[in-house]
């Protein structure tokens, strides 16, 4: 047989086949691209409208929110408004360029210029004339503007544009419809060419059952019975392709296989045993390891279990860890963990508000049966957990508490298995894990006991004023307390962190006034040795001086000492009052002691000598000067203990601040040689207060002043108005007082400590008393001073009444001019201020003519308005003769006010400007200095308030 003749019947399949298939190729290709090409047409139309529909809704929408933004603006005048009208105004723009590049009908054309044509119109007239109308607030033009048109004109574009899109839209179902009705014809054209393409499969499988398939069976056939062990025939075909080969072979091979038979059957029957004896330890060795693998997975799962019991101390990890695992293990349906004293809980399957329900009203009963058994079960049948079942199902519920060692349930377990009831093995083995879990509860429970110990012993030592520290055997100081980097600076150090002996040692006694005594002490108190109590006093010097005390005592423990406590005390303030009571003692006894030595020293001189009646009077008045000392020093006392106890009244009464400045000036006038002025610059006086109390400071703050100013200067008191209260204002010329000791001169017993000041003498208590005064009225005291230059003394009070509208000063002046009054009827000077004050003069009272003369020489005055019966040395006539002879003084006008006829000296009358016989009504004095400032050089100008007119006489 050949190659040729074997091979016959792969040529003829092959040559079929090949026909076949390029028949078929030719068919489907022509199809394929007619309906490809159809398609295409019918796609590119269909983008060709959606695109066109896209535009167009966009130019919609542009329109549409471009009216929407100008009715907005109009509306409610929102210049973003107008801006975003302009925004979609460009994009309305773009949207129509773009509808402009595709391909349009007539009548779209026709829509797309008149848009166009309106938008121009709506940009260049219609919107600059709304912008305009709102911008004026013209509501009845915006109105007028809304029925002329243009919005019938903007409802029409809007309902061509709806128009237009419900064309395109039918454009496109028809569209649609030419494209399914190709699909149809194409589906027509498929199914023959299936027809066709299943009559050429037929054929083909025809010829192959036929020539292939029926040999084929027959050999087939024969083997199964040979397989079978049957009798079969195989009978020869006479054919010399492949198939006449193949049952050649088979033949052949049939032969070789009867040959071998018997021997495959022995070996296959062995093998057959082997097989299944494998198979069965196969079997045992996975069912071991699936046994293992479970418990590994179950022990893994406990350990996890087992390291939180035994570590966690957050009760909410606990409670979501125990669920956890109980979930795991015994795969529960519904779970609860509930830790019901503090409130932490794990749920599964539950919602909080199932959990809140379950909480507040079903645990009466589950409690009542947890106390008779530790645990229990119930079976109830299914509510909303049967689901979708048909029949009825069982709920399985299992509840156990967990108690503490006083049998108190401190958590609640409940779970629930749906068709599944908890087996006893499983209920003794939750019982068992669940008395574990109570173990960790306590532990945590102790745990936190022991925090909220240690945090409030922490608070409480925090908040003792006393500086604690807590030093090691080694001296490395392990703790301390906030209150001891309150009385030294302790670095950057952490509270709770250790720190080493050397370090903290030397910054301790570095800081302190003796750093080698503190040092000394502190290796002392640290010594191992050291099992007494330690005390010692130092002084810390930054930020400020202050006074510590500071003891230590060991801490014992069995007899064996295993550290040490240091407690530092501040006790500047109780240093300082011992100090003061120490000075108090030393200027009691000194001030007691000298006066009452002048007095026991002159009486015995007058009891016991012959004196002369003049020095009889000195010495008498010595004493009754001494006496009245005393006097004052035993008052200051008292006053100060009934301020200190609250007992001091005050009888408060509408006052004059200028009437009881000048009564106190006017005191010390007659008792001291030092010139004593008084500047009245206040508009208003009026103040309510104790007018004992204020005249006690007006004296004390003065009688400093003069005492304070050895070799003399003038001591000048300053009225004046700040806002809604008055400012008097005492100044001196004295010694002053050193900057840092302006602070405590207000404190008792408080005296500088310097030479000048000790041979002054004093208690040291009217500043104190002063303030206390002050204060009561509601008012302030300060002190300014420098040393070697004077000091002030400044207090205010609030005024009775809002202060008034003063008059406004003089065209010119920029300050208050100055008048000054030299009066001893302090009555009639007080009156005559108060009318220059209201025409916006300042007011210097003065009742001694030299005084007086002095004052005018150094201060640049308006007027000066002089009373000629004054003292017995200097009368008026005689100021008026030393300011004319004076250069400085010689321009300055005078107006003499006297109750003296002007005729007893005419001859006099010509170096004075204005003469007014009292009484005279104040406005005439006022007019006369007003008359001074608006007519230059009046001299020799003679008034006489009873003519009513003025002469003008040449000096």
């Amino acid at each position: 047989m050949n190659r040729s003749a074997i091979s016959g019947i792969r040529r003829r399949y092959l040559l079929l086949s090949l026909s076949i298939l390029l028949l078929l190729t030719a068919a489907g290709t022509g199809a394929f691209l007619y309906m490809k090409h159809s398609q295409d047409e019918l796609r590119a139309e269909r983008e060709r409208l959606y695109d066109k529909q896209v535009k167009l809704e966009t130019l919609r929408d542009s329109l549409n929110d471009m009216f929407f933004r100008a009715r907005g603006y109009a509306a409610f005048h929102l210049e973003g408004e107008l801006d975003q009208v302009y925004t979609d105004l460009g994009q309305v723009d773009a949207a129509l360029r773009e509808l402009q590049d595709i391909q349009l009908s007539p009548k779209e054309q026709q829509l797309t210029q008149e848009l166009t044509s309106f938008l121009a119109t709506y940009r260049q007239q219609t919107l600059p004339e709304l912008i305009e109308l709102v911008r004026q607030n013209d509501y009845e033009g915006l109105q007028q503007f809304a029925n002329n048109g243009v919005t019938n004109s903007v409802n029409q574009f809007m309902a061509y544009a709806k128009q237009y899109k419900t064309d395109i839209d039918d454009e496109l179902e028809a569209l649609s419809l030419e494209m399914i009705e190709q699909a149809n014809q194409f589906t027509l054209m498929m199914v023959v060419f299936l027809f066709l393409l299943f009559g050429f499969i037929a054929y083909l499988i025809w010829r192959m059952m036929k020539e292939v398939v029926r040999p084929l069976e027959q050999l087939r056939q024969a083997t199964d019975d040979f397989s079978a062990g049957h009798s079969f025939s195989l009978l020869p075909v006479q054919r010399n392709d492949e198939i006449g080969v193949l049952f050649s072979s088979f033949g052949s091979m049939i032969r070789m296989i009867q040959e071998k038979e018997e021997e495959l059957i022995a070996q296959n029957e062995e093998l057959i045993m082997q097989q299944d004896e494998l198979q069965e330890h196969q079997e045992k060795i996975e069912e071991s390891l699936y046994e293992t693998k479970q418990t590994k997975e179950r022990l893994e799962r406990y350990n996890d279990l087992n390291h939180v019991l035994s570590f966690t101390l957050n009760k909410q990890e606990l409670a979501d860890s125990v669920l956890e695992y109980l979930d795991s293990t015994y795969e529960l349906d519904l779970g609860m963990f509930w830790i019901r004293e503090t409130g932490e809980r794990a749920l599964k399957g539950m919602t909080t508000d199932l959990f809140e329900e379950f909480s507040t009203k079903r645990t009466d009963y589950i409690d009542q049966r947890l106390k008779e058994d530790t645990f229990f079960t119930v079976t109830r049948e299914a509510a909303h957990e049967k689901g979708l079942a048909a029949d009825p199902v069982m709920v399985h519920d299992y509840f156990s508490g967990v108690n503490n060692p006083e049998g108190e349930m401190v958590a609640l377990f409940g779970a629930s298995r749906i068709g599944r009831a908890f087996s006893e093995k499983e209920q003794n083995e939750l019982r068992g894990l669940l008395n574990r879990i109570s173990l960790a509860i306590e532990r945590i429970q102790l745990y936190e006991r022991n925090v909220k110990e240690r945090v409030l012993n922490e608070q409480i030592v925090n908040n003792i004023n006393e500086g604690i520290q807590f030093v090691g055997t080694d001296g490395h100081m392990l703790q301390r307390n906030e209150a001891v980097c309150a009385i030294f600076n302790c670095g950057n150090v952490v509270l709770d962190e250790e720190v080493e002996r050397e370090y903290w040692i030397n910054q301790l006694s570095n800081q302190t006034d003796d750093p080698s005594g503190m040092k000394d002490f502190l290796e002392g108190c640290i010594h191992p040795e050291a099992f007494h109590v330690q005390e010692y006093r130092y002084r810390v010097l930054e930020p400020s001086e202050r006074v510590i005390d500071v003891y230590s005592a060991p801490v014992l423990i069995n007899g064996e000492k295993t550290g040490t406590i240091l407690v530092h005390r501040d006790i500047t303030k109780e240093y300082e009052v011992d100090q003061m009571k120490t000075e108090l003692v030393s200027t009691v006894s000194h001030e007691l002691r000298t006066p009452l030595s002048s007095v026991l020293g002159f009486t015995e001189l007058l009891l016991h000598k012959q004196l002369k009646p003049e020095k009889q009077k000195k010495y008498l008045e010595t004493i009754y000067k001494e006496a009245k000392r005393l006097t004052n020093l035993i008052n200051d006392f008292l006053d100060l203990q009934r301020m200190e106890s609250g007992s001091q009244v005050y009888q408060m009464e509408p006052l004059k601040m200028n009437e009881l400045a000048v009564e106190a000036v006017t005191r010390f006038r007659t008792e001291s040689s030092h010139p004593l002025i008084v500047v009245d610059e206040a508009s208003n006086v009026q103040v309510e207060g104790d007018k004992e109390r204020l005249a006690q400071v007006l004296t004390n703050v003065i009688g400093n002043a003069i005492k304070f100013s050895p070799n003399g200067g003038h001591v000048t008191l300053t009225l004046s108005n700040n806002e809604n209260h008055i400012v008097v204002a005492i100044k001196d010329e004295g010694i002053g007082i050193p900057a840092e000791d302006i602070p405590k001169l207000f404190s008792k017993f408080q005296r500088i400590d310097n030479s000048a000041r000790r041979k002054i003498g004093g208690t040291g208590l009217g500043l104190a008393i002063c303030r206390e005064i002050i204060e009561k009225h509601n008012g302030t005291i300060t002190i300014e001073s420098e040393e070697g230059k004077g000091t002030t003394v400044r207090f205010s009070l609030p005024l009775l009444l809002p202060e008034t509208h003063r008059i406004a000063h003089p065209e010119g002046k920029e300050n208050s001019p100055s008048v000054m009054i030299v009066e001893d009827d302090m009555s009639l000077a007080l009156l005559l201020s108060e009318e220059l004050k209201m025409s916006g003069f300042k007011v210097i009272y003065h009742t001694n003519p030299t005084e007086a003369f002095e004052e005018a020489k150094r201060t640049s005055l308006v007027g000066i308005v002089v009373d000629l019966m004054l003292g017995d040395d200097l009368n008026g006539w005689d100021l008026v003769e030393l300011l004319k002879k004076e250069d400085a003084t010689r321009d300055i006008p005078i107006v003499i006010s006297s109750a003296l006829d002007q005729a007893e000296g005419e001859e006099k009358l010509n170096q004075i400007d204005h003469y007014l016989t009292k009484p005279y009504p104040p406005t005439q004095l006022s007019k006369a200095i007003l008359g001074f400032l608006t007519e230059p050089a009046q001299q020799g100008v003679i008034f006489y308030p009873e003519k009513g007119s003025d002469e003008n006489e040449s000096e």
